[in-house]
């Protein structure tokens, strides 16, 4: 007969093997003001074992944190964004001591005397942070093959990113600006790669590395302004005043990084960025790896096959983060997930939550059974020592079950029953107009539904078609009166057959079971580009809006009204014509154009007098472009005036300043300009082909 002390001991054992059995490693921690597990950042990590994950819920935590243990710590925004950590002045946000830690999602400020995030250990992922505010962003010391990912690191008073001794780690998609110094290394740091990064900082880095790589080790193929190229990607600099004679987006000339070598140390071939880039990052789109590295730029006639998509724009802080970070492979001797326990997490998520709930409680209640037979009992028991890391992590996992059991348990009713519904966008806008409003009866075609803006008749909204999940633009009209409903008919009837790729696509049209219009959703538009532009990138601009207006000339169709606010850019940079409630058909009487107005500061002389210039044609699309083509090289339209009246003299009496007044780079296209400009529509470019021969001959003389 086994003693009872041996038996006890035995049903321990037992208890801690069936407890240690489970996901360990997966095991989830709840931070935040109220409601959590924890309302301390620091009480969580001291808690959590190697491998936990920590979610860390909106709120300001002023402790600083120090992670001594492999952990995932990602912040969530449960309502009034991502939470922040600002210790006192002298204290780092975060100090990371272990290896394959990650940290996503958090705001990290006020350490004025210290570091936003100081780094002294190896494999750890940075992501998606907002560093702000501190004496630097991320210090990293004697710390090697970090991975730092799409962070925005700005007003660090002494520098970003400093790098001591601190090799192969690698920087990607960060935002790093209004820093007193972008980025710094020391001679004992090496092998970084720095690539696909925006500086935009008086300074932009001081290097002493050796050996870094300031461009993407890989060649990419990506589409920039309308074209697909490939190239391998260095970083964006505010500072570079280099040209794109090819217009892959790539700087001609390197942008020198190594700002104070030795003397005597000469010219190190990783001293410069050999592949700057001309725009933002976000300008590149659609990048993916190349298949077929090449050494060089080489634009190609359409995209070959990928299988590695690579995102390359900054992603907005998410409102929830929906999946925790990748973490490394666990090895022998560190905290990792078993088989065993992976397997079992697989198994439970395919679960019913009542089933979770049941079998929670169920496990609780009989550790607690063990728990009273082996240790209430008349009898004590000692246990070995070596046993003690056992019980101690069999403790922990089953505090972490009670507690999650109790909060699921004593959750109100329909809280529970809402889980799913936590992280879901409530469907509409907040109105600020009582007619701003997005019609009921068609939500049933459309989810995630979020006003964008107005037009001149119709309110536009961002939606995806339920059918098919594609994001798309629905345009309502503001009133449902008489008058408006025929301005709408009218700029559909129009619009509704034009298919173009510079001409924004109508996908669906009705009047039931209230009037819209679905059309493809374009981001951006030329009135948001900071101005003036290069004078080649407003040429491949100008280029593409004036080949949609030569299809729509084609097709009988002037549009009236081409402005900056109607030119809408894709996320490529490809240029679209929206708007076409002024158009008209070419052979139709003037009286049964859609709409009387127009916008005067991009109005043609005919618009404004048409008794003395005639009636409007093509050539009044070509000098609204000519208008458009003058603010993108000049950051300045031609005519202005403090009234109406001086406006509209100035359009048809004044000549305008030549564009090369304002930028002398513009004297280039300054001949295309004037002659678009011309008060007489006779003296003008009298086809949009006309115009498009004229923009060739530039882009030819520039390529050469």
């Amino acid at each position: 007969m086994i003693p009872c002390s041996r038996f006890r001991i035995l049903g321990v054992i037992a208890l801690a093997a069936m407890l240690i059995s489970l996901p360990a490693a997966a095991a989830e921690h709840t931070v935040g003001p109220s409601g959590a597990e924890f309302s301390t950042i620091k009480d969580a990590v001291d808690w959590a074992v190697g491998g936990d994950t920590i979610r860390v819920m909106s709120g300001t935590y002023t402790d600083p944190v120090r992670i001594d243990k492999k952990l995932t710590l990602i912040g969530v925004d449960s309502g009034s964004g991502a939470p922040v950590i600002a210790p006192q002045p002298a204290a780092s946000g975060i100090e990371i001591h272990a290896d394959g830690c990650s940290v996503q999602g958090f705001t990290i400020m006020g350490s004025a005397g210290a570091s936003g995030i100081r780094v002294s250990s190896d494999s750890n992922f940075i992501r998606h942070n907002t560093i702000q505010d501190n004496g630097e962003g991320i210090t990293f010391v004697s710390s090697d093959k970090n991975s730092i990912v799409g962070n925005t690191i700005t007003g660090n008073n002494r520098a970003g990113i400093t790098l001591t001794a601190s090799s192969s780690n690698t920087f990607d998609d960060n935002t790093i600006q209004d820093n007193a110094i972008g980025m710094t290394m020391d001679a004992e740091s090496r092998s970084n790669t720095v690539s696909r990064n925006m500086f935009f900082n008086t300074q932009n880095v001081v290097s002493k590395s050796p050996s870094s790589l300031w461009s993407s080790p890989a060649t990419y193929q990506y589409i920039y302004l309308g074209t697909t190229v490939k190239s391998r990607m260095g970083n964006y600099w505010n500072d570079y005043r280099g040209k794109d004679a090819n217009g892959d987006g790539i700087g001609d000339i390197p942008y020198p990084t190594q700002t104070s070598v030795a003397a005597g140390e000469g010219n190190d071939p990783y001293s410069a960025d050999d592949f700057p880039l001309m725009d933002p990052v976000t300008y590149y789109s659609t990048v993916s790896v190349d298949a077929t590295p090449a050494s060089g730029a080489a634009i190609t006639a359409s995209p070959s096959p990928v299988t590695t998509r690579i995102p390359v724009t900054a992603r907005p802080a998410q409102t929830a983060v929906q999946s925790p970070l990748p973490t490394q492979p666990s090895t022998p001797g560190t905290s990792g997930s078993s088989g065993i326990g992976e397997g079992f997490a697989r198994i439970l998520q395919n679960i019913p939550l009542t089933a979770v709930v049941l079998i929670a409680i169920g496990l609780v209640l009989a550790g607690i059974g063990v728990y009273l037979f082996v240790f209430r009992s008349s009898e004590e028991v000692s246990l070995p020592e070596s046993l003690a890391p056992v019980t101690t992590r069999a403790a922990s996992v089953l505090k972490g079950a009670v507690d999650k059991t109790w909060g699921l348990v004593t959750r109100p009713a329909e809280t529970v029953a809402d889980m799913a519904e936590e992280t879901r966008a409530s469907p509409l806008p907040a109105a600020t107009d009582q007619k701003n409003y997005f019609p009921r009866e068609l939500e049933s075609k459309y989810t995630d539904i979020s006003f964008v803006g107005r037009g001149g008749i119709a309110w536009v909204f961002s939606a995806y078609r339920k059918t098919d999940g594609v994001r798309v633009a629905v345009k309502i009209p503001i009133s449902f009166d008489e008058v408006t409903g025929k301005c709408f008919l009218n700029e559909i009837a129009a619009w509704e057959t034009l298919r173009h790729q510079n001409i924004v696509e109508v996908s669906a049209v009705n009047i039931l079971p209230v009037p819209y219009v679905e059309m493809e959703f374009v981001p951006g538009s030329l009135e948001a580009l900071e101005k003036p532009l290069p004078v080649w990138k407003a040429v491949r601009l100008i280029t593409g809006v004036t080949e949609g207006l030569r299809y729509a000339h084609d097709h009988g169709f002037i549009h009236r009204d081409i402005k900056p606010h109607n030119i809408l850019l894709t996320d490529e940079l490809v240029p679209k014509i929206t708007d076409w409630g002024m158009s008209k058909v070419l052979a139709a009487d003037v009286k049964k154009s859609s709409v009387a107005g127009f916008s005067l500061s991009y109005a043609a002389p005919e618009q404004v007098s048409p008794s003395e210039f005639g009636r409007t044609d093509e050539r009044t699309d070509i000098y609204q472009l000519g208008v458009v083509f003058y603010e993108l090289v000049t950051g300045s339209i031609p005519f202005g005036g403090e009234s109406i009246v001086e406006v509209g003299n100035a359009i048809l009496r004044d000549p305008p300043l030549r564009p090369s007044e304002y930028n002398p780079e513009a004297e280039a296209v300054e001949k295309i300009i004037i002659k678009c400009l011309e008060k007489d529509p006779a003296q003008r470019y009298q086809s949009a082909e006309e115009l498009l021969a004229a923009l060739k001959g530039y882009l030819d003389e520039d390529d050469g």
